[in-house]
């Protein structure tokens, strides 16, 4: 596996857990538990952004 592979792989990793924490954080019974699990997801897509600009930025170093 290629570093343009693994980190396609961290972003679904990224995607799943995000989906997950927003599952839990409707399924939570007070607003405490929704408001982590909210954040938590929202680290999640930030971390997402991240990589995908790291993978753009590879993409774009090797086309070069």
């Amino acid at each position: 596996m290629d570093i343009l592979q693994m980190l396609q792989k961290a972003i679904q990793d990224e995607q799943a857990s995000e989906a997950l924490y927003r599952r839990w954080a409707e399924e939570a019974q007070d607003a405490e538990s929704r408001a982590v699990f909210e954040a938590m997801a929202q680290d999640e897509r930030r971390h997402q952004e991240v990589l995908r600009e790291k993978l753009l930025a590879l993409k774009l170093k090797r086309q070069r």
